[in-house]
């Protein structure tokens, strides 16, 4: 798409952030190509002055495999306190990150599992929040919410060390908060186990922010549907025996 546009997308996203009650509009998003969305995501994050030490990967069936920062600003540790600042949330998912040792390069990626986990140095349950700057986002075309972070909304990172691969298909999800207790089901993976995703974007990565570099901790997919709860109290989510992991939410 040109440039202009692309650059008045930037600026749309960059007001999106700091008054939410200015979202991007999704027919403005319908054209962007994987390509274009990339670049939005870099120069937004270049534009409101932050660093992403967390990213998430996706490797959805048909389509390239993709990647979205997660601003530091919005990246806080199990048992905090999320101050929300009006931003829209959609719900939380519950999800299996990797903390990096070592860069996941394309000739590391293609070199499979054994290679991909010498780069990793542990696992943790981490919490997604998910929210969008897009008034509908549904409508944006096929790579708007990927322009739009991946309508990311935050991360709360997991404190239990996990240090060998987990296998996580059929563990049990149970959601904590004020209303009460909630089983919601095995858990599954969305993209067909926790290296597929990391593998298949590391194999071909067209990122703005420098996505899989040592010391990141990327996020691998959610192993449940979205789950909606209040956007203020505490909420815990634990997976099969691991730590639970929990938030505290103000607006």
């Amino acid at each position: 798409m040109p440039s202009q546009s692309t650059e008045q997308l930037v600026r749309a996203y960059i007001a999106a952030h700091r008054d939410p009650a200015r979202p991007v509009p999704a027919t403005a998003l319908q054209a962007l190509d994987a390509t274009s969305a990339m670049a939005i995501q870099g120069e937004v994050l270049r534009g409101l002055g932050e660093t992403a030490s967390v990213a998430k990967v996706a490797a959805p069936a048909g389509g390239p495999a993709l990647a979205a920062p997660i601003i530091d600003s919005w990246v806080t540790r199990s048992g905090s306190t999320l101050q929300l600042r009006g931003r829209n949330m959609m719900g939380l998912e519950i999800e299996i990150a990797a903390v990096l040792k070592s860069d996941v390069t394309p000739d590391i990626a293609r070199r499979g599992k054994a290679a991909v986990l010498a780069a990793i140095d542990h696992f943790i349950v981490g919490i997604e929040l998910i929210g969008t700057r897009i008034d509908q986002y549904r409508q944006a075309g096929p790579f708007g919410p990927l322009s739009d972070f991946m309508v990311t909304s935050g991360y709360v990172t997991g404190l239990q060390v996990i240090p060998d691969l987990p296998e996580v298909d059929g563990l049990p999800i149970t959601l904590e908060t004020a209303a009460g207790t909630t089983q919601l089901g095995p858990a599954k993976h969305p993209f067909g186990g926790v290296l597929e995703p990391i593998i298949a974007y590391a194999s071909a990565p067209f990122d703005h922010f420098g996505g899989l570099r040592a010391g990141m901790t990327i996020t691998t997919g959610s192993l449940c549907p979205l789950i909606e709860i209040p956007t203020t109290g505490i909420a815990s989510l634990r997976l099969g025996d691991f730590d639970p992991v929990s938030l505290s939410f103000v607006d």
